[in-house]
């Protein structure tokens, strides 16, 4: 019941980030069609899937965020890392990575297929009490980076 309280929290407050920042961007102001308002509910019924074949494009903002999540993964050392630190670090790149949004529609759905579940596994991180535990999900999340780079450039 917490895992699904908790996922809700978080999903929610992706959809508010992802609104407000749409709504500060008029630049790509265009009239609400029914498919774009249908993309802002981020359906459950959108899958991690390819863009026809190629890449989705991440949006420069956002890239600098995904990177840095990377690098602290790839830096964190199974022997002796502290978890915890590398948990609460994740966390707070997760949540510039969040203010940033930008992108609309169906990449912004995409997207969000990966974000949630990565995101839970950056909750669990945190919440690790033992460095087993913590070095598997470490290897999970180096995993869905590995899965961003396969749908997203």
């Amino acid at each position: 019941m917490k895992k699904i309280i908790l996922t809700s929290l978080l999903g929610l407050a992706i959809v508010i980030s992802c609104e407000k920042k749409q709504e500060a961007n008029t630049e790509n102001d265009q009239p609400k069609t029914e498919e774009h308002a249908t993309s802002e509910e981020h359906s459950e019924n959108i899958k991690l899937e390819l863009n026809n074949g190629a890449k989705w494009t991440m949006n420069a903002e956002m890239k600098p965020y995904i990177n840095e999540m990377e690098k602290q993964v790839n830096a964190y050392k199974l022997e002796d890392g502290d978890f915890k630190l590398l948990g609460k670090s994740l966390s707070e790149t997760n949540d510039q990575l969040i203010k940033s949004c930008t992108i609309k529609g169906t990449p912004h759905d995409v997207l969000h297929a990966w974000l949630m579940p990565h995101m839970e596994l950056i909750d669990h991180l945190k919440k690790s009490e033992n460095r087993e535990d913590a070095n598997r999900i470490v290897g999970e999340l180096k995993e869905s980076m590995e899965k961003y780079h396969q749908f997203f450039d």
